[in-house]
């Protein structure tokens, strides 16, 4: 079940509220300028699958999703606990950072954490299968795929533009996934 905690960004350890439901998380993202929705897929694929299976079940799917959505570029993340970088990669996404154009997060399989930084509240969300989060450009915000990473998600951006850190250590102060 995908969660989102919402917090004061000075108040980490506490949040103001979590939320469960779908509905209950797209209203409290939408506030905020957030889509939340949760997309129909075509298939179910396990982290760490072939990158044909992932292909020959997605391919075409995934290129009229990204063409509906106007989106150009894709990074797929596709990792189980066995992964040998899997520290790296995750390592590479926990700083914040913020994407100059429009992103979104799609949940495929496994789970991770999308944490999102705005207007002085921090919004975590435990993403899951289906789960699709839009950011607009210039949002702050850090992904972790745990110590031990479950997950098959992709980033998609409207531009082939990569995502800038902040420079703010924001991300270091929160909970990472499995704390």
């Amino acid at each position: 079940m995908s969660s989102l905690a919402v917090h004061l960004h000075t108040s980490p350890e506490l949040p103001n509220k979590v939320l469960n439901h779908a509905d209950d998380i797209a209203s409290t993202l939408a506030a905020v300028g957030i889509d939340y929705r949760q997309v129909e897929l075509p298939a179910a694929l396990r982290p760490g699958c072939e990158q044909a299976e992932f292909d020959a079940a997605y391919g075409l799917w995934l290129q009229a999703f990204m063409g509906n959505e106007g989106h150009v570029q894709q990074e797929l993340f596709n990792l189980q606990r066995n992964h040998p970088q899997k520290l790296e990669l995750r390592a590479r996404y926990l700083d914040e950072q913020a994407q100059p154009s429009v992103s979104a997060w799609l949940f495929i399989g496994g789970f991770a954490q999308l944490s999102v930084h705005l207007d002085g509240y921090v919004y975590v969300l435990q993403g899951e299968r289906g789960d699709l989060l839009t950011l607009p450009a210039g949002t702050r915000h850090w992904f972790d795929l745990g110590e031990e990473p479950h997950v098959l998600a992709l980033r998609l951006s409207v531009s082939d533009e990569a995502p800038e850190r902040t420079g703010d250590d924001i991300a270091r102060r929160f909970p990472r996934l499995g704390d």
